[in-house]
């Protein structure tokens, strides 16, 4: 179980040295922490960015899952299942988030344990997170690599 977690833990390492990247907005990062003032179970979202000059947040979970994929249908592949799971898990978080007055982008990171990509992620990454075009294209091609790689000792 060690190396799963390694696996997540490391491509999470990776995407938040990406985002520390000095920005002109003041942006707050939150990796792993709970919801400040959240009450009820204690979720912890893997990574949490706060724009205060919009009043906006994205809440992003990350998740390395098994690539299968049971029928034609996209809706059946272990990645899509993947994020439909983590909107599932954090909806509390977004209802809790709205209600203080921010806008709440909720979304989920996924990459297959065999080095795909969910399509989602260049989005999540661009749009919710403030990435330039290029360093989502180089992080999803970097994570699907350390996926494979990491994998293998599983």
């Amino acid at each position: 179980m060690d190396a799963v977690r390694g696996r997540h833990d490391s491509a999470l390492r990776d995407i938040e040295h990406a985002l520390r990247a000095p920005s002109g907005t003041r942006r707050e990062l939150r990796v792993n922490q709970t919801v400040p003032g959240l009450p009820g179970p204690a979720l912890r979202p893997d990574l949490q960015v706060y724009n205060h000059d919009q009043r906006t947040v994205a809440v992003v979970d990350l998740a390395v899952a098994f690539d299968r994929q049971d029928s034609d249908d996209a809706a059946s592949s272990g990645l899509a299942k993947a994020a439909a799971e983590k909107a599932a898990k954090y909806a509390g978080i977004k209802r809790h988030l709205e209600r203080q007055g921010w806008k709440v982008h909720l979304s989920a990171l996924v990459y297959g344990s065999l080095g795909s990509v969910a399509a989602s992620n260049y989005t999540v990454y661009t749009e919710h997170l403030g990435l330039l075009k290029r360093d989502a294209k180089r992080l999803d091609r970097t994570l699907s690599v350390q996926c494979i790689q990491s994998s293998r000792r599983i």
